[in-house]
């Protein structure tokens, strides 16, 4: 509760106004700057108030860092097999966006490259994947959408510690590698934003942080089901939602904890189509049994979510579409 005083609530339901805003949403950027004061100040004692042109500098400053040290990273690995690894996706190559816009032959670029690199070079593959899927998720904008090819490129790779379900070999490492990259980069795109990012996102994207802070206000008896919500909704996007919820107040073991029970479907699912690419590229590509186990994993996809829906968001869909039927008007009558 004490995160919302800050913002004042209008008249309608979902109108925070703080002075500033109107019903319609004009001037979001306004009164969102305006009520974002009190965010800033409960952290200005520690660390000072950074300005715009500050934060921004900061952000590029920690980017460049960052890439220094993967490049550094890079530069003292084994060399990759020229022979696979001749036209294998690049990092800059993730950011303009070919991973996104060319999945399959990425996946299986990548795949053969690293099967060959990883069996001499064990840790060197680990590391570098999984510290190039956290960093993704730090950098959240310049990253976006390459978590789930990440995640299917981890499943296809590793077979350690492996289970058997419906013939498929699904890795417990893999799991533990894309889940733990996942809410690892999701925590240091959280401390990112608080210590960096407040000025960033009231400057460029004040209607989503309106969005965000005006939904918090129909959970205030419980932050965790919110950011619960926040992780199984499509409402905003994840690197949003990292970025975001530190300056609207949410607790980091509520962000944490909420991440890592709500990751578990999605992670699942891709982990196990990697483990159906790995043996298309060792068996061949079977279309009917790939098309079966897709759809067999997306039914459990999506069974495994369910229970993360709250109740309440049970009752308002029910209702909803029991309005949208008639059932209601036809009981009646």
């Amino acid at each position: 509760r004490q995160s919302c005083r800050p913002f004042t609530r209008g008249r309608h339901r979902g109108n925070f106004t703080g002075g500033y805003g109107t019903s319609d949403g004009s001037d979001s950027r306004a009164w969102v700057k305006h009520v974002s004061t009190g965010i800033g100040d409960r952290r200005g004692s520690a660390m000072g108030r950074l300005t715009l042109n500050q934060s921004l500098a900061a952000y590029a400053v920690l980017a460049v860092c960052i890439a220094i040290g993967a490049t550094a990273f890079a530069r003292s690995a084994p060399p990759l097999p020229a022979t696979q690894c001749a036209n294998i996706v690049t990092p800059l190559d993730v950011v303009r966006g070919r991973l996104v816009r060319e999945p399959r032959e990425s996946i299986l670029g990548l795949w053969s490259c690293l099967k060959e690199y990883k069996r001499d070079n064990w840790w060197y593959t680990t590391l570098g994947l999984w510290g190039t899927y956290a960093l993704f998720k730090v950098f959240g904008p310049l990253g976006a959408g390459t978590s789930m090819v990440l995640s299917i490129l981890i499943g296809a790779l590793y077979d350690e510690w492996s289970v058997d379900i419906g013939g498929l070999r699904y890795s417990l490492l893999a799991h533990m590698l894309g889940v733990s990259g996942e809410v690892c980069g999701g925590v240091g795109g959280y401390f990112m934003s608080y210590l960096v990012g407040r000025e960033i996102l009231f400057a460029f994207a004040a209607e989503k942080m309106a969005t965000l802070h005006a939904k918090m206000g129909e959970y205030e008896g419980s932050l965790f089901r919110y950011m619960l919500f926040l992780r199984v909704s499509p409402m905003l996007p994840n690197w949003f939602i990292n970025y975001g919820t530190p300056l609207v107040g949410m607790p980091l073991s509520y962000f944490v904890v909420a991440s890592t029970i709500a990751i578990q479907p999605a992670a699942a699912m891709s982990i196990a189509m990697g483990g159906m690419v790995r043996e298309a590229g060792e068996a061949g590509l079977d279309m009917r049994t790939f098309a079966q186990r897709g759809a067999a994993m997306a039914a459990t996809t999506f069974a495994l979510s369910l229970p993360l829906i709250p109740a309440d968001d049970y009752r308002a869909v029910k209702e909803r579409l029991r309005a949208a039927l008639g059932i209601e008007a036809i009981a009646r009558s």
